[in-house]
């Protein structure tokens, strides 16, 4: 059984590359703790359990790419990607990744995007965690 997650995730594709592998994916969300890579690409077959990443987050409309090493948490329900966890994530990334979130949500136009706020916040709630903010 592995750890639930303690912060909120984002509904958002990113690219992510694994530096030891080479192999190329996209996220399907992504937190501060972790992210969940897509089967596609690259990750068609998928990483067993307890395998160790050395990932380069790339961060769409910024200039940051994060070096994060990670581990496979699980399999996704129907085996459709891979939960990872980032390891020893310093608080100048985590900052990045969590400025990215709150920038991303404040883009969002309301009417638009409601149903990706709402499933934020829901997350937010359930976890019963403070909304990230810029300082």
């Amino acid at each position: 059984m592995h750890k639930r997650r303690e912060k909120p995730r984002l509904r958002f594709d990113v690219v992510v590359k694994d530096k030891k592998t080479k192999k190329q994916g996209i996220t399907r969300n992504i937190s501060v703790e972790g992210c969940f890579i897509k089967r596609e690409g690259d990750f068609q077959e998928l990483l067993p359990v307890g395998s160790t990443l050395d990932l380069l987050l790339y961060l769409p409309n910024t200039d940051k790419n994060i070096k994060i090493k990670a581990v496979v948490k699980h399999h996704g329900t129907h085996e459709d990607g891979m939960g990872i966890f980032f390891k020893d994530l310093d608080h100048h990334s985590a900052g990045i990744i969590q400025q990215f979130i709150q920038t991303f949500l404040d883009d969002l136009s309301d009417e638009e995007w409601a149903g990706v706020k709402e499933e934020y916040l829901k997350d937010v709630a359930r976890l019963q965690v403070k909304t990230p903010h810029a300082e």
